[in-house]
């Protein structure tokens, strides 16, 4: 049961670009945290919100988040920014696991907490990863291999194997057609995109 490990990563990777977190201030800096709030009540108000422990545990993850997310804003661009990245991750999984049993009644079921993450990695991890260190642009559009390692996800999970193949294949003919200059992240992002689908299939089944 990993939800709220979920909603730490869902509130700084998904539907937000990690990297733009760390220009934030005033307002901007205010909206995020109050977005990641949400996140975090999203996953958890059904079972941590019922017992004295849980909402301890969740008020200490929501701090222990906005402080990074204000961490951040210190840290810029700097390589520490990616220690932190980690040690909240770490951070949260531990917390995680100390209220991990009351996620057994949750309206989002252990598998569905599963799939939620693993679209999250394969989407916005990878792109992290092109952004931060390979090639390591920032403003890096990543758009068109994140529709194709999450459309083979899905398909794959699914057992729809002949379009998984299909959505990789048409990824690259796009690419080909449109963006034209090729780099490595071309067969990076498939790749990554295969490595993270067959992890994810291991765990949930």
């Amino acid at each position: 049961m990993i939800h709220l490990f979920l909603a730490h990563f869902v509130a700084d990777h998904g539907f937000t670009d990690n990297t733009k977190i760390r220009t934030y201030k005033g307002t901007k800096l205010l909206e995020h945290v109050l977005w990641s709030i949400f996140a975090f009540l999203a996953f958890t108000f059904d079972t941590l919100l019922k017992f004295w422990t849980g909402r301890i545990v969740l008020i200490f993850a929501i701090i222990i988040h906005v402080a990074g997310d204000i961490l951040r804003t210190k840290l810029g661009n700097s390589q520490k920014v990616h220690i932190l990245e980690a040690i909240l991750m770490v951070v949260m999984f531990a917390l995680n696991r100390l209220v991990s049993k009351a996620f057994i009644s949750s309206y989002i079921s252990k598998e569905f907490a599963l799939y939620l993450l693993g679209m999250a990695v394969v989407t916005m991890a990878v792109t992290y990863v092109f952004r931060n260190f390979y090639p390591g642009d920032l403003s890096y559009n990543d758009l068109d291999g994140i529709s194709e390692r999450l459309a083979f996800f899905i398909f794959f999970l699914g057992k729809s194997y002949l379009l998984a193949a299909l959505s990789l294949a048409l990824g690259y003919l796009y690419k080909l057609w449109r963006v034209r200059k090729y780099t490595p992240t071309w067969w990076i992002s498939p790749l990554s995109a295969v490595l993270v689908t067959l992890i994810w299939k291991f765990l949930i089944w």
